[in-house]
């Protein structure tokens, strides 16, 4: 079966001899309509395939949501049993517990901060960040205004495949 790359060399290649005055006109004309419609049938064909592939990834989207809610119920289940032994220990005072398989011990608490109000803290305490982007979008206005704009220039996207 013929590729729609080696279709495309072709049709430009046929296209390419419309210059030639002794090729006759009906002739190129059949020929480029008959590749036309080559390439055609093979963008129709690819598309089917396309639409087959978004039906697998409608699947394959649902089965993702699906272990997704699963692991979250097997998460919430395991932390709660995990918080469940910590409660015990602690209301009967075990801060450790020891087995062939493994150890369990309560840490002791640690010192940590508790912000009241961010607004008392000395400004020797307080750490400034400061982020800056360029407005591609008024840039983009101003170039296509004329405007010269410093370390900017007008380009152009890359072409891009609509299929409606």
């Amino acid at each position: 079966m013929t590729t729609l790359y080696e279709m495309a060399g072709r049709f430009l290649t046929v296209a390419e001899l419309a210059d030639d005055p002794n090729m006759p006109e009906d002739a190129l004309t059949d020929t480029l309509e008959g590749i036309e419609g080559e390439i055609q049938d093979k963008a129709q064909a690819l598309l089917q395939v396309c639409a087959n592939m978004d039906g697998d990834i409608g699947a394959i989207d649902h089965e993702i949501k699906r272990l997704n809610e699963r692991k979250t119920i097997i998460s919430n289940r395991k932390q709660r049993l995990r918080d469940y032994l910590f409660d015990n220990m602690t209301a009967t005072g075990i801060d450790k517990i020891s087995c062939p398989l493994f150890n369990i011990t309560l840490s002791k608490a640690r010192p940590m901060v508790i912000v009241n109000h961010e607004s008392l803290i000395p400004a020797k305490y307080i750490k400034t960040t400061t982020t800056t982007a360029p407005i591609k979008a008024e840039i983009l206005k101003a170039l296509k205004a004329g405007e010269a704009v410093p370390g900017c220039a007008l380009g152009e996207s890359k072409r891009a495949l609509l299929i409606k």
